[in-house]
């Protein structure tokens, strides 16, 4: 098979598909609605950071932000974001908002930094107190359970999911060199489950199908939900063949019989039983 010639015109691919004020349709100031793939994943979302510390190096939103890696990395937090947030609360209440509001998409709510500014825990509360709901995404570990009182009062309103990418330590601080180390998110998860507060896995990006589908089996017993994506705007992606890994992960899924959600950009892969390296 003919390698595939690369170029760069998927950078604006991506700046089309995912990120924070160049990709959102704006509802408020600080919440928004995501569009493109990330709508998929969540209807509404806020980043109260600019930028992330946890450096990964699969990540599409430095490009989406159109910010360089190394200045993306030096996350700040967000101008006056606690007060616009409360303003965006207290006009979602108005309008009896009731899906979910994720932390985050172009940042990670419990990095390094939030540990001193702790704006996550503050836009919790906000969040709790005007009704309205709350999905945490992070790849934190032990610095998120700081916050596992308040999701645990208001289970009804409150989510938590981490993201899991590589089974190997040695490459996950390669390429995850500022996010906590894999065993660590996986006790964060087990402990909010333990305390009655809904959690989930996200299964993406996925570099190497068998970590993906080893993840099921190491954490099946206390997850509720399983979402399952792919790798995309990276050339590692023509080294998997994602018609095999969707059917291998939805027989594994189901062979647990716990919830999962197959993203379109993998599902389709259902579509051609012999297509080979998209």
């Amino acid at each position: 098979m003919s390698r595939r010639i690369y170029d760069f015109s998927y950078i604006e691919r991506i700046i089309q598909s995912y990120g924070d004020c160049l990709t959102k349709r704006k509802m408020t100031t600080i919440i928004y609605e995501p569009r493109g793939r990330a709508k998929e994943y969540s209807e509404l979302a806020a980043n109260l950071y600019s930028g992330c510390d946890h450096a990964c190096s699969y990540c599409y939103a430095p490009l989406a932000t159109r910010k360089k890696r190394d200045t993306f990395c030096l996350s700040k937090p967000r101008d006056g974001v606690l007060k616009k947030f409360l303003n965006d609360a207290e006009e979602l209440e108005r309008q009896n908002e009731k899906r979910s509001i994720l932390l985050s998409f172009t940042t990670d709510p419990y990095q390094s930094l939030d540990v001193k500014y702790q704006l996550t825990r503050e836009a919790i509360k906000i969040l709790h107190n005007h009704n309205l709901c709350v999905s945490i995404l992070t790849k934190g570990g032990k610095r998120s359970e700081r916050d596992f009182d308040l999701l645990s009062k208001n289970k009804n309103r409150s989510e938590y999911g981490i993201t899991l990418v590589f089974i190997d330590e040695e490459m996950r601080q390669k390429m995850e060199p500022g996010a906590a180390p894999v065993v660590e998110r996986i006790e964060a998860l087990k402990k909010a489950h333990k305390l009655g507060i809904k959690t989930y896995v996200s299964l993406e990006p996925v570099w190497f199908p068998e970590d993906a589908l080893k993840f099921i089996d190491m954490t099946h017993d206390f997850v509720d939900l399983f979402k399952v994506g792919k790798l995309n705007y990276n050339p590692q992606q023509f080294n998997v063949n994602w018609t095999v890994f969707r059917n291998d992960v939805i027989e594994k899924l189901r062979e647990y019989g716990v919830d999962y959600y197959i993203k379109k950009d993998l599902e389709k892969y259902s579509l051609d039983p012999l297509a080979v390296n998209y």
